[in-house]
């Protein structure tokens, strides 16, 4: 009887140990997107190529997220400009290019600020997921412990169930 219990268990715990590896599977592969993303992010200008090689998990967040660096970045640059303008750094006589360029460079450097926002978020999402792959580490190792013991066990009781029935010699 003790033999099938201990089969019976070694059964559960193989299977939450796979259930714990497929989680483990799943963080692995949101690391990697996160990293990869984190690399389109660091980006000084996101290309079309960039946008299409977003990882699928992240692809909606990530448009939506730079579309509104773009957008931010944007209202940023004009807010900057609209108060140099006003305290008086650009003269009517001013050359509209350099004007453009110093609003560009504003737009660059707000970009960068939101970009590096961003980059934190993704950052905390790691050790997020870092923290959780290390707790289901200690899972698995734990559930690995117990199954070699429990098909230790099985082994003995299987044995002494041959002997018992005089199956061995």
């Amino acid at each position: 009887m003790g033999f099938l219990l201990m089969i019976s268990r070694k059964m559960q715990l193989e299977e939450r140990k796979n259930n714990l590896e497929f989680q483990m599977t799943t963080l692995n592969s949101k690391i990697s997107d996160l990293t990869s993303y984190a690399s389109i992010l660091a980006q000084d200008s996101v290309s079309l190529s960039d946008i299409a090689s977003l990882p699928p998990s992240l692809f909606s967040q990530g448009m939506l997220d730079l579309t509104n660096s773009h957008l931010q970045a944007q209202q940023i640059a004009q807010m900057q400009f609209g108060q140099a303008m006003s305290a008086g750094l650009f003269g009517q006589g001013d050359n509209i290019f350099v004007q453009q360029i110093t609003q560009q460079k504003m737009y660059e450097n707000a970009r960068k600020q939101i970009q590096k926002q961003l980059q934190a978020r993704m950052n905390e999402e790691e050790k997020s997921i870092k923290a959780q792959q290390t707790r289901l580490q200690a899972q698995i190792d734990l559930t690995q412990n117990e199954l070699d013991k429990v098909s230790q066990q099985a082994g003995k009781d299987a044995e002494n169930a041959v002997c018992g029935f005089g199956l061995r010699g």
